[in-house]
């Protein structure tokens, strides 16, 4: 009698054990991969959201949710992207070279010189 209870206690926990896991797995955000996805500006004079989305790349004023920029984005290799957008103000392209220094962090350089860099929202 002993050991059928002691089964049945050994067979409850582990089944209880296991449910608790899965929950866990299930409640548990996914983690971004690579550069699709949500970026906020770091520094710079105007903050704002950079969308990277199936090719497609905008970036909004954070304060207002005005369009500042939209264009296209192609991965060169891993963590590796290049940023072609036209800024809103301006009637001319401007392609940016993108490294993803950490899973969170994009460090970028245009091709007029300027330095910036994005967090993942």
């Amino acid at each position: 009698m002993r050991r059928i209870v002691l089964s049945l206690t050994v067979a409850s926990t582990a089944a209880f054990s296991a449910c608790q896991m899965q929950e866990r797995a299930e409640l548990a955000p996914a983690v971004p991969q690579g550069v699709e996805g949500t970026w906020n500006s770091v520094g710079g004079p105007v903050n704002y959201t950079a969308s990277l989305n199936s090719g497609q790349f905008r970036s909004t004023e954070r304060g207002t949710g005005a369009v500042l920029a939209q264009g296209t984005y192609s991965n060169i290799g891993p963590g590796q992207v290049t940023i072609v957008y036209r800024p809103t103000t301006r009637d001319t392209e401007v392609a940016a070279n993108c490294n993803q220094t950490a899973p969170d962090t994009l460090s970028c350089a245009t091709s007029t010189g300027n330095r910036f860099q994005l967090q993942r929202a």
